[in-house]
């Protein structure tokens, strides 16, 4: 670990003159006098622009924690037949994860991830340092940001290098070593924690995060947007969807109590949900000073806005995500190509329970009659025709997943309520163009329902894999074996295990 987490990047971005989307418009970063950056506003403000561009190195949510790594081992798409030419994915679909195409990429998350924590952690140390150069709103906006994107990142490193299950293995959430959670910077190694410790850790920066947010971001509307003209000259406090805002908090907290899915964590996490779904249902996501939230429909979908980026309650703005992909997504890709991620024209009909009026079918999914294998191509990442305010966004948290939480909740509480399990199921339903609604089902064909609805929505944002292995699925499409933590649990780099950890 000491190779590698206690390195500082400090990310500098550019002033911005005109736009809020120029705070996203920078790719590289560079070193620059720590004394000298956090001596302004302007220098804390570019440096938590700095985490999230940071978090969109390939590493993590450019690539691999969005549509490439994550949704190989889900087996979203079909199958690669041979490792020629297509090596990491090969390996990652067979979950061998220490041999030369995966070990570098298994180290690299781990490391590109916990550089982001450094960046955050020097940067809340100097906030506090240096608390009397921020005025009220940048000091809130900031901290709170900049805890919630330490819980975020930890989470899903403790998703990936952690066990799943959680509900049903105690003996492991109580007193198996999991990630180090890192909340300072230091020559001494973050501590390991259990996995009890560490979600403990984890909704404490969420909470503070959360009471931080809750009456400065502009998401809220607690405060008249008259209250931000002064500090917003620059439009630091605009696109707030881009920003680990207040809703995204909630959101990342109700991931968090499903994660771990005891009886009181159920409550928590609908809790959260709901407080959303009643924000949402009440328009309070528009406002000039954000990215409108709400839900596509199959009137306002069409091929310029397939990312689905509208829904998200907190996305990355990524740069030049059609390079990223071109060996990928490719609707009309030709036999003799290896790379391509697709579904069989058979596996997307069956998925889709050949729905004629599924948009997830029908205007998210590209056919392609260019080979003789044919298939559907996932459009969420694809970027050619997309409108360019939609182009070059990565989702993080989507509005349906909301839906689903608390779909789920309402089955697994102590006294179910599977009519409004139901609603939840067939609000997300409707907007995507099934018009027919799930009625009289029972709770464990509702849960079936749910795995579903999942799969058929989160095609291509690296959602899936972590839903099967929170919930301890044992059977995956197009794979023969069980799961189980072989296939589940990414190995600690070897330096760490060098260095005494033990997972």
């Amino acid at each position: 670990m000491k190779k590698y987490i206690y390195i500082i990047l400090i990310y500098m971005t550019s002033l911005i003159t005109s736009s809020c989307s120029d705070w996203f418009d920078v790719t590289a970063p560079s070193e620059i006098r720590k004394d000298d950056h956090f001596s302004s506003v302007t220098g804390f403000q570019q440096s938590l622009i700095g985490c999230y561009i940071g978090m969109t190195d390939d590493a993590l949510y450019g690539t691999n924690l969005s549509w490439f790594a994550t949704e190989i081992m889900a087996h979203q798409f079909n199958p690669y037949v041979n490792s020629t030419n297509i090596g990491l994915a090969y390996w990652l679909q067979s979950f061998n994860y220490t041999n030369t195409y995966t070990t570098p990429t298994v180290e690299e998350i781990w490391e590109k991830a916990y550089n982001v924590i450094v960046n955050v952690n020097d940067e809340l140390a100097n906030i506090e340092e240096k608390k009397e150069i921020l005025d009220d709103l940048n000091y809130h906006i900031i901290k709170g940001e900049l805890l919630a994107i330490r819980a975020y990142i930890h989470f899903d490193l403790l998703r990936l290098y952690g066990y799943g299950n959680w509900s049903q293995r105690d003996t492991e959430l109580d007193e198996k070593r999991t990630i180090p959670y890192a909340t300072e910077v230091s020559k001494d190694p973050a501590p390991q924690y259990s996995g009890a410790e560490t979600i403990k850790l984890l909704l404490n920066d969420l909470n503070e995060a959360a009471a931080l947010l809750k009456d400065y971001d502009p998401i809220t509307k607690t405060k008249a947007a008259s209250f931000y003209q002064e500090y917003n000259e620059e439009g630091f406090f605009n696109e707030r969807t881009l920003r680990m805002n207040y809703y995204a908090v909630k959101a990342l907290q109700a991931r968090v109590y499903l994660w771990r899915g005891k009886n009181e964590d159920i409550v928590n996490a609908l809790s959260a949900a709901n407080e959303i779904i009643t924000a949402l249902e009440n328009n309070i996501a528009i406002n000039e000073m954000y990215t409108y939230c709400n839900f596509l429909t199959p009137e306002t979908v069409n091929k310029s806005c397939t990312s689905m980026s509208r829904e998200n309650i907190f996305g990355l703005n990524v740069s030049d995500v059609a390079s990223r992909i071109v060996n990928y997504i490719k609707p009309y890709y030709l036999d003799s190509e290896n790379t391509p991620m697709y579904l069989l024209t058979t596996d997307a009909m069956s998925l889709y329970e050949n729905s004629a009026t599924d948009i997830r079918l029908t205007t998210l999914m590209e056919p392609n009659t260019n080979a003789q294998n044919t298939g559907y191509t996932p459009l969420k990442v694809y970027q050619s025709d997309l409108a360019n305010d939609y182009k070059n966004k990565i989702s993080m948290i989507r509005i349906p997943e909301i839906y689903y939480i608390a779909a789920e909740c309402y089955v697994k509480q102590n006294n179910p309520n599977l009519s409004l399990a139901l609603n939840c199921l067939n609000t997300v339903r409707e907007k995507r163009g099934l018009y027919t609604p799930l009625e009289d089902l029972d709770a464990e064909q509702i849960l079936v329902e749910i795995q579903k609805e999942y799969h058929k929505e989160f095609l291509s944002e690296g959602v899936m894999f972590y839903y099967y292995k929170r919930t301890g699925t044992k059977t995956i499409p197009n794979y023969t074996e069980d799961m189980g933590d072989a296939q589940y649990v990414l190995p600690y780099p070897e330096f760490e295990i060098q260095s005494g950890r033990v997972q």
